[in-house]
């Protein structure tokens, strides 16, 4: 595709920042009879220390809003923060009237909005 046709693409993603450490298995080298030397000890916190939802644009001219989510996100809420923040940002970006929406293939999102096509929103 020419870079005409990228610099009016709008790529839509979210993500989900944990305040402290992973969700997933952490693995550890360690020599054998070490398990409590404080070097190798992890620190934690009770009950995750929490996380936060997040979703943002981009283009190849730059980056769009970013939008702090409350609770869980379905298709209607993804749809309303698209609605808040896309105009917007692609103005920002200068790359209103026409830009195409790009987006992951998150089943829950997807679902509806691949009725809308992928074209500009």
């Amino acid at each position: 595709m020419p870079l005409e046709f990228w610099n009016s693409v709008l790529f839509v993603d979210d993500s989900k920042y944990n305040v402290f450490g992973s969700d997933g298995k952490q693995i550890v080298w360690r020599k054998p009879n070490s398990e409590l030397e404080m070097k190798i000890l992890t620190p934690s916190v009770k009950h995750g220390g929490g996380s936060q939802m997040v979703l943002g644009c981009m283009s190849a001219v730059g980056v769009g809003n970013l939008h702090f989510i409350e609770g869980m996100m379905d298709k209607y809420m993804y749809l309303d923060i698209l609605k808040q923040n896309l105009k917007q940002s692609a103005e920002k970006m200068g790359i209103l009237p026409h830009y195409k929406l790009y987006q992951d293939n998150d089943p829950c999102l997807t679902s509806f909005l691949g009725r809308l096509g992928r074209r500009g929103y």
